[in-house]
């Protein structure tokens, strides 16, 4: 089941934030400033897919009612937990 959504994109992290039924999530993209693009000239909302981790926006195209459908996949971003430990 896929969720409408609408992105906070941060271009200099590559962080991409939104809300599915309540609850934020937060990903990564490696290319932000395409992604921004894209959703700017969005025929309509853009959806994710929790299952595939893809972010999915539809772009106006003729012949194409819904949209041309272009998909994206977004990593999750590393939580709170230490990624090194330093031992003393």
């Amino acid at each position: 089941m896929a969720f409408s959504v609408l992105p906070i994109i941060d271009l200099q992290t590559g962080q991409v934030q939104f809300t599915v039924q309540g609850r934020w999530h937060t990903r990564y993209i490696a290319d932000p400033a395409h992604l921004e693009r894209l959703v700017s000239r969005s025929s309509r909302r853009p959806v994710f897919d929790p299952r595939g981790g893809e972010l999915v926006v539809f772009l106006a195209a003729a012949g194409q009612p819904d949209g041309r459908r272009c998909a994206f996949r977004l990593a999750k971003f590393p939580g709170t937990i230490a990624l090194a430990r330093v031992r003393g």
